[in-house]
C-alpha cells in the first residue's frame, strides 16, 4: 500500500508540475490530485522540492544506470582506451531511446523538463544535478583517457555542452519539426547526427584562454 501511495503522489506531482509549473503547484493541489493527505507527502518526500527531485530521478535514474552499463561493457573489452565516439554513444543513446519513448507514450515528462529549465531556481537544479555525480565522474574519466590533450576542467565543460545539446533536442525537437518539414528525420538519423556533432565537439582542439581575461569574469 505504501508503494502505491508513493507512486500515486509521484504520478500526480509529475502531471501537475508539467501542466502548471513547479512554482504555482501547491502541496494541496498534489494531495487532491493523488487523493492522499499532506502527512503522506511529507512522510515519503518531506518537501515539495524533494518531491520534484524524486519525480525527475524516477525517470532519469534508469537512464543513468543504462549509461553506466554501456560504459562498463566498453571498458571490459580490453585494456585499450575506449574511442571518443563510443563514449559519446554510450552517454547519449540511453537518453535518446527514452526521448523516443516519451514522445510516443509520455509527453508530460518532456513538458516538465522544459519547464524546469525556465522555472526552477539554480539551487534546486544544482541539487538535482548532484544525482548525476557518479555518471559525470565516470564519463569524465573515460573522456580524459580518450582525449589526453584536454584537462579535467575542459572535459567537464564539454560534457555539460554534450548534455545541453541533447536536452535542447528533447525539448525543442518536436516544435522545430512541426514548423519546418525539412527538419523531419528518422530518430536513428537524428541520433547519428547528434553523436557525430558531439564527438567533433568533444575532440576539438584545446581552448586557449584569451590574454587579458580577468579572473573576476570567470564562471565558478
Amino acid at each position: 500500500m505504501a508503494t502505491n501511495t508513493k507512486e500515486r503522489i509521484l504520478d500526480a506531482a509529475e502531471r501537475l508540475f508539467a501542466d502548471h509549473g513547479f512554482p504555482t503547484t501547491s502541496m494541496r493541489d498534489i494531495t487532491n490530485e493523488a487523493c492522499v493527505n499532506l502527512a503522506a507527502v511529507n512522510y515519503h518526500f518531506g518537501s515539495k522540492e524533494a518531491l520534484l527531485i524524486a519525480v525527475l530521478e524516477r525517470t532519469t535514474a534508469p537512464v543513468n544506470r543504462a549509461r553506466l552499463e554501456r560504459l562498463d561493457e566498453l571498458e571490459a573489452r580490453g585494456n585499450t582506451t575506449v574511442p571518443t565516439d563510443q563514449v559519446v554513444r554510450a552517454f547519449l543513446t540511453p537518453l535518446f531511446d527514452k526521448w523516443c519513448e516519451w514522445g510516443k507514450s509520455d509527453p508530460k515528462f518532456l513538458k516538465l523538463v522544459g519547464r524546469i529549465h525556465a522555472e526552477v531556481d539554480q539551487e534546486l537544479r544544482a541539487k538535482f544535478l548532484k544525482k548525476f555525480d557518479t555518471v559525470f565522474q565516470r564519463f569524465s574519466t573515460a573522456f580524459q583517457r580518450s582525449l589526453p590533450e584536454l584537462d579535467a576542467v575542459e572535459v567537464h565543460w564539454r560534457l555539460l555542452f554534450l548534455l545541453g545539446s541533447m536536452a535542447y533536442t528533447m525539448t525543442w525537437g518536436e516544435a522545430i519539426i512541426a514548423t519546418d518539414a525539412r527538419a523531419e528525420r528518422e530518430p536513428e538519423a537524428i541520433l547519428e547526427s547528434l553523436i557525430q556533432f558531439a564527438t567533433a565537439g568533444m575532440a576539438a582542439a584545446p581552448v586557449t584562454e584569451p590574454v587579458g581575461v580577468r579572473a573576476g569574469r570567470r564562471m565558478r
